[in-house]
């Protein structure tokens, strides 16, 4: 009353004093060689208000090499979101059966370019144990004794139980 108001509107900015929240991947371990997925879990260090998204792919460890990739798992990559409000989501990978006995096997699944978050922990491991038994080995002798002057040759045959890699 008795004044005029010469601009009726205010401003006011809330500056957001949260830290940006950080991603992590975790390691799995699976003896489930059976063509099923195996799912690693992303977590976010706090909930954030936008969807967070980020990047995935898998990668070959000096103990599953490119050779592997199709035939022990099935190479995957995309983007992951994780809802505003949300803390987690999974990344899942197939794991694929074989007969080949070739010890436990690790492979990476790399996070990158992510958006609304930073990445604290960038890779995951994912192992996998292997279900074959050990093959044995036998050694078979043809002869059990032979002339050294005779220019004979004596055969020996060495016989696996099972495949083997490498």
């Amino acid at each position: 009353s008795d004044g005029t108001i010469s601009d009726a509107t205010g401003t006011v900015t809330i500056t957001d004093n949260d830290a940006t929240p950080s991603l992590s991947i975790n390691d799995v371990s699976t003896t489930n060689e059976s063509s099923t997925s195996t799912n690693l879990t992303v977590t976010l260090s706090a909930a954030s208000a936008q969807d967070v998204t980020v990047d995935f792919t898998t990668a070959w460890s000096g103990l599953a090499t490119a050779a592997d990739a199709g035939t022990d798992y099935t190479v995957t990559n995309g983007t992951l979101t994780i809802s505003a409000g949300e803390t987690t989501g999974t990344i899942p990978v197939t794991v694929k059966q074989d007969n080949i006995f070739e010890g436990d096997e690790t492979l990476y699944i790399n996070l990158s370019n992510p958006t609304n978050a930073t990445i604290s922990d960038a890779t995951g491991v994912l192992t996998i144990t292997d279900d074959e038994s050990r093959p044995t080995a036998t050694l078979t002798v043809d002869a059990t004794s032979i002339d050294e002057n005779s220019g004979s040759s004596l055969t020996l045959t060495a016989t696996l139980t099972g495949p083997t890699k490498g």
